[in-house]
């Protein structure tokens, strides 16, 4: 069989095709089975023609159609091959021969067989692929995803949280990326605001493990500090930062957010291109010191973060002709606005490696050499995100920065 569909060595992706096709015995077996019927049509097609009986009308010939077969062409053979093979039987054509009937019979055999084979092995094929899929062991196929390293506690909730904030993805473009055995995943699913979410088993600083995630199509990657897994703060920042260096290394061009516990670890992060660090220590440490104050601040912070008031800090995209004016320009357009409230401008948003590239080709359009190495002093002193709260009235609005508003109406 494997020299019936030999396969030159020089054509990899003919050889690929025909391993996949061809590379397992329950495919060999079926393309025999179809061959081996073939071979039947044509047998009882020759078998029963040789019965086909005529009679005299006037001066015409017809076919005696009550001794005479009704298989009468090689179209209706094959129709009686394929009916008698899968034991439907609709009796519309059969064999009137001896030989005929005996051939039948041994088709009959051979065609409960066949469907054994064939129903047994599309059985098999989709019970492996669901218990993959359970496990992680599936290869993620989709792309523009959101790619979700690591594990947190209150794991529900915090995806819940981050689903409703980012509303561009279905739940079944989110892809979790972790070692957690398949029983906490099911935990997860079960959930019917979870399910279809999708999950990948295995070491987010694996190689394989992230092209199993198909991250290199990824759309965002959050990479989330997971303080119960038993390790040191120092291994699990560790991560954090392997983990988008690996990432990085396979994609520059996707978002990437990674939450570290020490702040020490954070220029490992920039050094990496990471375009959002989370400092979760330095938050907390803030809002128990703002908290001593009694002055009520760590309210108002809670407020605004919790996704589901109606009220909310957030940012908002720039209208094209207001760039490379001033901050007043921006405020006038916002106060006939209700629902916003501009306290701020983000600067260098989106993908960071490619503001950097944009930063450096800019840069470079000056024919002074002194002014070209001062313009690339001030790229390498650029910052991902950078908000620049309530600036003076000429500020002037850089290209890639957004609006920092305060979105909705309270009660």
């Amino acid at each position: 069989m494997d020299k019936l569909f030999q396969i030159s060595g020089k054509n990899k992706k003919l050889r690929a095709i025909y391993h996949k096709v061809f590379g397992n015995v329950a495919s060999k077996f079926l393309i025999v089975g179809i061959i081996i019927l073939f071979s039947f049509s044509t047998a009882i097609y020759y078998i029963e023609k040789d019965h086909i009986k005529y009679i005299q009308n006037g001066s015409n010939l017809e076919i005696d159609n009550r001794n005479s077969s009704n298989i009468r062409n090689f179209r209706d053979s094959l129709w009686w091959t394929f009916v008698t093979s899968t034991t439907v039987g609709y009796g519309d054509y059969y064999p009137v021969s001896t030989a005929g009937r005996i051939t039948g019979v041994l088709l009959m055999f051979f065609g409960v067989s066949l469907v054994g084979v064939v129903t047994g092995n599309m059985a098999s094929f989709f019970l492996d692929r669901q218990l993959k899929e359970e496990r992680g062991l599936k290869t993620v196929k989709i792309k523009n995803h959101f790619a979700i390293c690591g594990w947190k506690r209150d794991m529900i909730n915090v995806l819940k949280d981050i689903i409703e904030k980012n509303p561009e993805f279905l739940v079944s473009e989110f892809v979790l990326i972790n070692n957690n055995p398949p029983e906490d995943i099911d935990l997860i699913r079960s959930d019917p605001d979870l399910k279809g979410l999708q999950f990948v088993s295995g070491d987010f600083i694996d190689e394989s493990i992230l092209n199993k995630a198909n991250i290199q199509k990824a759309s965002k990657v959050l990479i989330l500090a997971d303080q119960f897994s038993g390790k040191s703060i120092q291994e699990i920042d560790s991560r954090t930062v392997m983990g988008i260096i690996t990432i990085k290394s396979i994609t520059k061009n996707i978002y990437s957010a990674a939450e570290i516990l020490d702040a020490k670890f954070e220029r490992y992060l920039h050094t990496a291109n990471c375009d959002e660090i989370i400092l979760t220590t330095n938050y907390n440490r803030s809002l128990i010191a703002n908290a001593s104050t009694g002055s009520g601040i760590s309210h108002v912070v809670s407020e605004l973060l919790d996704v589901k008031s109606s009220v909310s800090i957030n940012t908002s995209d720039i209208p094209e002709t207001l760039i490379g004016r001033t901050y007043s320009e921006l405020s006038d357009y916002y106060s006939g606005n209700n629902e916003f409230i501009l306290i701020g401008i983000l600067e260098n948003t989106g993908n960071f490696y490619r503001r950097k590239l944009e930063a450096i080709g800019e840069a470079q359009k000056t024919p002074n050499i002194s002014t070209l190495v001062e313009n690339l002093k001030l790229v390498k002193t650029l910052t991902a995100n950078r908000p620049v709260f309530n600036p003076c009235g000429d500020y002037i609005i850089q290209k890639n920065s957004k609006s920092i508003v305060l979105q909705g109406k309270g009660a």
